[in-house]
């Protein structure tokens, strides 16, 4: 039976899943262009934290001056830049489905440079996602040029966003939570920025709804979703977790044709169960024989 407390931990990582799978939704609701929106999500996210930075991290400052979170920083940003612009090419369920992989390429990372053991169920996961993507591919063949640019695009998104938390590992054990991600989002905005002012994209001119969204993409999935998240696995096994980022597709999805009236392809359903099997499989499944 579960305690008062735990219940609490297990309705918390609930909601982030939930916040978290409102991003998608509010990025196919965004007429802006990809860029600008996800400038103004990073840049709202840093913006919201400076006060509390400030006024209790202002001696972590000089951690700016480190290239290394610099390079974190720029990691995510692409991240961002990828995900946000594969919406403008494929549906918001193939869109999930392919940036839910992140987990499969930090194992593959692992095993390259950190030199760490690939199981026989990692493997078999790995294989399985692979399949998926495949027959993801393969129903979207009709719309080559369209579909499948916004399906790798999305793929492209999920390997920064595991280079990320990959490289970002060693710095967050001379950095605490909070002035690592201020750190981070402030550098991803400042990236995003100059990539905005090279394209000579206006920042001005979208209409309050978009800037709303902007706001509700910082505020919601990016400050309070990922911040439950990291705050939950100092109390709950890491599979648990794992396992709860698997519903993000899910619920997107379901939110997407509730939302959005987006209809979703049988042949989409099929691979993207062989593909968050595949994760299960290689990250859920392998931990727990592990943690035993």
């Amino acid at each position: 039976m579960l305690n008062n407390e735990q219940k609490a931990i297990y309705l918390r990582l609930a909601l982030a899943i939930t916040i978290i799978s409102f991003s998608g939704i509010l990025i196919k609701l965004s007429t802006a262009p990809p860029l600008i929106t996800a400038f103004y999500r990073m840049l709202f996210s840093s913006l919201l934290l400076t006060p509390y930075f400030l006024y209790r991290y202002r001696d972590q400052a000089r951690h700016f001056f480190d290239y290394r979170p610099a390079v974190v920083g720029f990691l995510i940003a692409m991240h961002f830049i990828l995900w946000i612009t594969a919406f403008e090419y494929t549906n918001v369920a193939n869109a999930v489905i392919f940036v839910s992989m992140q987990p499969l390429f930090t194992i593959i990372l692992e095993y390259i440079f950190a030199r760490q053991d690939l199981r026989k169920k990692v493997v078999a996961g790995v294989l399985l996602a692979l399949i998926g993507s495949i027959i993801i591919s393969i129903g979207d063949i009709s719309t080559l040029f369209n579909k499948i640019w916004g399906d790798l695009l999305a793929l492209l998104a999920a390997f920064f966003m595991s280079s990320y938390l990959f490289i970002g590992r060693s710095i967050r054990n001379r950095l605490a939570y909070f002035p690592y991600i201020y750190i981070i989002y402030t550098y991803a905005a400042l990236t995003i920025g100059i990539f905005v002012l090279l394209t000579d994209l206006p920042l001005t001119g979208y209409g309050q709804t978009n800037y709303l969204i902007f706001l509700g993409l910082a505020v919601g999935p990016t400050l309070v979703g990922h911040s439950i998240l990291n705050h939950s696995v100092r109390y709950v096994p890491t599979s648990i977790v794992s396992l709860t980022i698997l519903g993000e597709p899910v619920l997107t999805t379901l939110l997407a044709w509730l939302i959005l009236g987006e209809k979703v392809a049988f042949i989409t359903i099929f691979g993207g169960a062989f593909i968050l099997g595949g994760i299960y499989i290689a990250t859920v499944r392998n931990k727990k024989k592990k943690e035993k």
